[in-house]
C-alpha cells in the first residue's frame, strides 16, 4: 500500500495532518484566562496600577497613595528626587508607592501632590518634570 518514496511521503503527510488536528483540539480545550486578565495584559497602564492600598494610610500620605492609584501613568514618567533610586532601586516616582517608602518620605509625597496639581492644570509631563526637578532636585 505505501510502497516506495511516494508511499513514505503520503504516510508522512497523513501523520502531520493527524498531529496538527490533535494539537488544535488540545489547544482549544485549554483553560482561557478571564477577560479582565487578557485586557490587563494588553494594556500597559493596567500593569502600572500596582500600588499599596491608600486605605492603609492617613492624611496627606493617603492622598499621595490615592494619586498614585489614580494616575500611575503620570508618576511612572517622573523621577523621584529623594535618592530612593540609589537606596531602594526605584526607577520612577510610582515605585515609591509600590512599597511603604512613599509613606515616610516628604519629598515623594510632595512630588506626587505637585505632579497631580500641575497635570490637573493641563501642564504637559515634560514641564512637570522640569518643575519637579527645579523644586526637589536639591533635597528641599
Amino acid at each position: 500500500m505505501f510502497n516506495g518514496a511516494r508511499g513514505i511521503v503520503a504516510l508522512t503527510a497523513a501523520a502531520v495532518v493527524v498531529v496538527a488536528i490533535a494539537y488544535g483540539g488540545y489547544v482549544s480545550t485549554q483553560a482561557q484566562p478571564p477577560a479582565d486578565q487578557i485586557a490587563a495584559a494588553s494594556d500597559p497602564a493596567a500593569r502600572l496600577r500596582v500600588t499599596l492600598d491608600p486605605k492603609n494610610f492617613q492624611g496627606n500620605v493617603r492622598e499621595a497613595y490615592e494619586i498614585a492609584e489614580r494616575d500611575p501613568k503620570l508618576l511612572a514618567q517622573l523621577h523621584c528626587y529623594c535618592g530612593c533610586d540609589k537606596t531602594d532601586g526605584h526607577k520612577n516616582l510610582l515605585d515609591c508607592y509600590r512599597d511603604t517608602h512613599g509613606s515616610r518620605c516628604a519629598i515623594c509625597i510632595g512630588e506626587a501632590h505637585d505632579a497631580e496639581s500641575m497635570a490637573g492644570r493641563g501642564m504637559p509631563v515634560e514641564q512637570i518634570r522640569d518643575a519637579l526637578r527645579a523644586r526637589y532636585a536639591h533635597g528641599s
